[in-house]
């Protein structure tokens, strides 16, 4: 049975074998693991180490994540294909995936052909992106042209074009179905919304996931340690494990310092909830 004693034993177990170096973390972090659901990091946590790829790399491994989508400074978007198999091949030997790019902001068609050119250099089938809303149709036509998929990133209350899903899901419903949604339930909860409850809703189409906690459901609510907020885990949790969501969930840690620390808490904290909740 779940209790908050349990939860907050397993929780306080995972965030303390995620600070361990690597070698003796994977050996507790591994058990923490539930199966079909996939952590990963959004690159933008990453702002502080810029393009320090291995720091990156060994601050991923030290937390047992292997999921990683990448921002700009990380692969520059005016990478050559060289340049690209550089920086992929260097979170390949390091046993980390590169499986997504955003998020792009897309506002004229040139910038489309970009960031499909730049999704093909790096490999991945999947772009996190915010375009304007005349593009659509044109992402539509270039997303299945390119068989690459592109989910669009809610940003919150203040955000003039996708504020939160429910907008999102509005523009995309009669478009082809490889245009989705990444659901960032930060944003989400700053919205007043329940993030548990519109990824039920959504469910068909949410191809990326931003998990975060926030400490208060306003629009003025801030990035904090995940377990710290006020962003109901658990029932996140079990609306991840009931919708069948079989894509990535990346932490996205957003802060200006380094974030190696907040990392490892937010990781051993998300899988102490992912151990703990039936």
């Amino acid at each position: 049975m779940f209790t908050r004693r349990s939860f907050v034993k397993i929780a306080g177990i995972g965030a303390l074998a995620s600070a361990l170096p690597a070698y003796e973390a994977n050996s507790l972090t591994e058990t923490k693991r539930v199966e079909g659901v996939n952590l990963g990091i959004a690159g933008y946590t990453f702002l502080y180490y810029k393009d320090n790829i291995d720091k990156i790399c060994e601050v991923m491994n030290q937390v047992g994540v292997k999921n990683i989508s990448l921002k700009n400074f990380q692969l520059p978007y005016d990478s050559s294909k060289a340049q690209a198999d550089v920086v992929i091949g260097k979170f390949k030997s390091a046993g980390i995936t590169v499986y997504g790019l955003g998020v792009i902001y897309l506002k004229t068609e040139q910038e489309v052909d970009n960031a499909m050119n730049y999704a093909q250099i790096a490999r991945v089938k999947l772009i996190i992106a915010a375009p304007a809303y005349e593009i659509l149709p044109y992402l539509e036509k270039q997303a299945k042209a390119f068989n690459i998929r592109v989910a669009i990133h809610n940003h919150g209350p203040e955000d003039k074009l996708f504020p939160d899903i429910d907008t999102v899901y509005e523009k995309i419903k009669n478009l082809d179905p490889l245009i989705g949604i990444c659901l960032d339930i930060g944003h989400t909860f700053r919205c007043g919304n329940d993030p548990a409850a519109m990824l039920l809703k959504y469910k068909e189409r949410i191809y990326d996931m931003h998990i975060k906690d926030v400490n208060e459901p306003i629009q003025s609510g801030k990035t904090v340690i995940m377990g710290r907020g006020k962003i109901d885990l658990v029932a996140f949790v079990k609306a991840l494990k009931k919708s069948g969501y079989t894509g990535i969930c990346s932490l996205e840690y957003e802060q200006d310092k380094d974030p190696a620390m907040g990392v490892a808490e937010c990781v051993g904290n998300f899988n102490g909830v992912l151990a703990s909740v039936q």
